[in-house]
């Protein structure tokens, strides 16, 4: 096409021959698959695990992580008991998620000890978080 508008090989392109001396190859696409036929897709990414290694975290931080990921409502932590006279009080906190409750069978001297056992009960129950020293269950 551009022999017929006058251009001869090794002659630069444009209006002053400033141009590069050859034109631009095209490639043509005969197989009439589309743009997007499967051969020419990139692959994608592989899918992230639902569940990492979850022993190096808090387990109320990793409960509620593990919730959000699986799309579950987030968990509800309730008070079973308090006992104990004031200056040494026990806890025993339960744990409602996705339906299912969960309880561990140790008071805490806290109550964010008592809640971070109810989680830890619940992720040791799935099989998901080592047994702790620090969260007797």
């Amino acid at each position: 096409m551009l022999q017929k508008m006058g251009w001869s090989p090794g002659e630069g392109l444009g209006k002053n021959k400033e141009g590069t001396t050859e034109p631009l190859l095209l490639d043509v696409k005969m197989d009439k698959k589309g743009f997007h036929a499967q051969e020419e897709v990139t692959p994608k990414k592989q899918p992230i695990p639902l569940v990492k290694d979850l022993s190096g975290k808090h387990p109320v931080s990793a409960l509620v992580e593990l919730c959000s990921k699986r799309k579950w409502s987030p968990p509800d932590f309730e008070m079973v008991f308090d006992c104990g006279p004031d200056h040494k009080k026990n806890f025993l906190m339960k744990v409602m998620v996705n339906g299912q409750e969960f309880k561990p069978s140790v008071a805490a001297s806290t109550k964010k000890m008592a809640k971070a056992n109810a989680a830890a009960a619940y992720l040791q129950s799935l099989g998901l978080y080592p047994k702790d020293p620090r969260y007797p269950l």
